[in-house]
């Protein structure tokens, strides 16, 4: 499912576009520029917890069973880590860098997101093929909701009515009613999405299509597929800021930009190996893409296109979701 830096080595040796994985990220509220990065690193085993004003390490937290998924809550105050060979998800007080608790949910648990209003905490599980609603509170999985197979992103509406899941093995992808738990739409894709995000306004949802070295954009409202655009090889996670959406492409190194409305390429930026994870901070200004071969978490400036910072993260970092705390 994750893999190791071993097996993607030799994969790339094989062919340095034959596919995998990819990810997913999210939209960012309208706040100051002193953010903070919760980065999972897959082969470390740790957290990183980056600021990014400076971009500086500021703390490290080991998280046994190779983490991977992360969802920071909308109110900054607690991460939750996907730990897939533990077989259960991490709490930590994001305040403090601290791990308060765990909760066991057995399966493959990847991708993960939060309802808006802090609970509860959304996992998709790869091998049951469902999204596991967990209650942070009482620690324990509460309900579950059906998905194509291998789920693997998942993002929430603002106004946490919605949940979309990366359906990557029914190349589709999901979007779900958080009361009813029922499918609302089942919309096919491209080729074994994994990761998904939202544009700024919601209208849309970007599915990274690591089959097909693409991006299939969906109506949010309608329910259909309105667009593809191709981009580099194994796209792996994608985000939208300043009329831009960015996708992060695994196996080129390369971060693709193209204009969210003519949907016409703008640049192709080389980031480093293995781009990952993907994410909007700086109230808009600055993309963040962590760098599963190089151990980095680069920063990009969304206005000139120019990398503009970058730090040494624990090894292996993936950081597959919202991994940014906006200031407060």
């Amino acid at each position: 499912m994750i893999g190791s830096k071993l097996d993607a080595k030799a994969a790339r040796v094989c062919r340095l576009g034959a596919a995998l994985v990819l990810a997913l990220t999210v939209g960012f509220p309208a706040v100051s520029v002193a953010d903070t990065a919760f980065v999972t690193s897959q082969e470390a085993e740790e957290l990183s917890i980056v600021d990014l004003d400076t971009m500086t390490v500021e703390k490290t937290i080991p998280v046994p069973g190779k983490p991977a998924g992360i969802a920071v809550s909308r109110d900054g105050s607690r991460a939750y880590v996907s730990r897939p060979e533990a077989k259960a998800i991490s709490i930590v007080d994001a305040d403090k860098g601290e791990l308060i608790g765990e909760v066991n949910t057995g399966g493959g648990p990847l991708g993960i997101a939060v309802h808006p209003s802090g609970a509860p905490v959304y996992v998709a599980d790869w091998y049951s093929h469902s999204l596991l609603v967990v209650d942070p509170e009482k620690r324990k999985v509460v309900g579950k909701f059906e998905t194509g197979e291998s789920p693997s992103g998942v993002i929430v509406s603002r106004d946490g009515s919605v949940v979309v899941t990366a359906d990557r093995d029914s190349n589709q992808i999901s979007f779900i009613d958080t009361e009813t738990g029922q499918a609302i739409a089942r919309v096919p894709v491209g080729e074994r999405p994994f990761g998904i995000a939202y544009s700024a306004d919601e209208r849309f949802v970007y599915a990274g299509n690591v089959g097909g070295d693409d991006v299939s954009i969906v109506d949010a409202v309608t329910h259909t597929l309105v667009d593809t655009v191709p981009v580099g090889s194994h796209p792996y996670g994608a985000a939208e800021t300043m009329g831009k959406v960015f996708v992060t492409d695994q196996y080129a190194g390369t971060v693709t930009v193209f204009d969210a409305i003519s949907r016409r390429r703008l640049a192709q930026i080389e980031s480093g190996e293995y781009p990952e994870g993907i994410a909007v901070g700086g109230a808009g200004r600055y993309v963040y893409v962590a760098h599963w071969f190089d151990n980095t978490l680069v920063k990009i400036d969304a206005e000139t296109l120019e990398i503009v910072g970058s730090v040494d993260v624990a090894d292996g970092p993936r950081a597959f979701g919202a991994f940014i705390r906006y200031d407060r």
